[in-house]
């Protein structure tokens, strides 16, 4: 008997950690972060999304992970008009590398605009912990995410990515915005401290089940995490029959807690571990370039029970 295949969705890599790699080290100290390659180098982002296109994800990213308004406003002098045009122009330039790419591979791509943590724009590294999130209430995050959210929604891409959000109630606090786009659909990712927690430290497993029970979401998952925890931590989830798909997007230079440096894992040899334990929508984060893109479709396309995501078919 023929074992049913399994769909799976090759999603993209590290935005900002390739962009650097690239030639765009000033980034690294920008408070936009890729987000600012959008208005200096536009040409290199579609270059970018195109790569990761190519190399074989099925999804791509837009930069605007850390963009806002009030962050275009100061770092380049724009008004509120032009400040907007920038985030609705990360999505704008992924749906050109999707066209381009389309002609050449001959595959479907779909296009995630990035949705970014409140603490991402405060470049403070509190994104890593969401220690920000004491002292704001969900009414205050929900207040300050849903002018992004309407410009991004606006922007027409396929799907929404609420990613590398550290705490629990801020991503109920995006989900409940929700409610003003009945038709948008979104996956959402944690970042992770271990096999168990979110970085702010909540069960892992009461943060997925929680945004889970909304309709707009698709999948959910982690990226932004030590790919050592990722089977563990599927494992951990596995019980909550969740009925929608489940995301890995690890690091792949994770950084080591007794030496403080950083540690190379090579993502594909460990994809397969992955779709064992119940992921389906597998990609990358930082340090993931599109060469280890086209490593990881690569492994998944000789297991014999993946299918891929081809025209015609609705993943979301």
């Amino acid at each position: 008997m023929m074992s049913q295949l399994k769909q799976v969705v090759v999603l993209d890599g590290g935005t900002g950690t390739t962009l650097a790699e690239m030639g765009h080290t000033s980034i690294n100290g920008d408070p936009l972060w890729s987000a600012a390659v959008i208005a200096t180098h536009p040409e290199d982002l579609v270059r970018l999304h195109k790569e990761f296109y190519l190399a074989g994800a099925d999804v791509v990213l837009s930069a605007s992970y850390q963009s806002s308004v009030d962050g275009f406003k100061k770092r380049f002098g724009y008004t509120e008009t032009q400040a907007v045009d920038q985030i609705k122009k990360s999505v704008e330039l992924v749906k050109l590398a999707k066209n381009e790419a389309e002609i050449i591979t001959g595959r479907p791509g779909y296009v995630a605009a990035s949705v970014g943590p409140y603490g991402a724009t405060l470049c403070d590294m509190s994104e890593y912990t969401g220690r920000y999130a004491d002292a704001m209430s969900r009414q205050e995050l929900q207040s300050w995410h849903l002018p992004r959210l309407q410009i991004l929604v606006d922007s027409g891409p396929d799907i929404l990515a609420i990613e590398t959000i550290p705490v629990k109630h801020e991503a109920e606090a995006i989900v409940d915005n929700l409610k003003h786009f009945p038709t948008t659909k979104t996956f959402v990712t944690f970042q992770c401290k271990d096999n168990q927690h979110t970085a702010h430290g909540e069960s892992i497993q009461d943060a997925l089940r929680s945004v889970a029970q909304c309709d707009n979401v698709v999948a959910v998952g982690v990226n932004c995490v030590d790919p050592s925890h990722v089977t563990t931590l599927l494992q951990g989830i596995s019980h909550l029959n969740l009925n929608i798909p489940i995301i890995v997007k690890p690091n792949a230079r994770p950084l080591d807690a007794k030496s403080r440096s950083r540690i190379q894992y090579r993502i594909s040899d460990h994809v397969l571990e992955w779709l064992k334990s119940g992921a389906s929508w597998i990609g990358g984060c930082c340090y993931v370039s599109p060469s280890e893109i086209a490593e990881i479709r690569e492994t998944l396309a000789h297991e014999p029970s993946v299918k891929f995501l081809d025209k015609g078919d609705n993943f979301i």
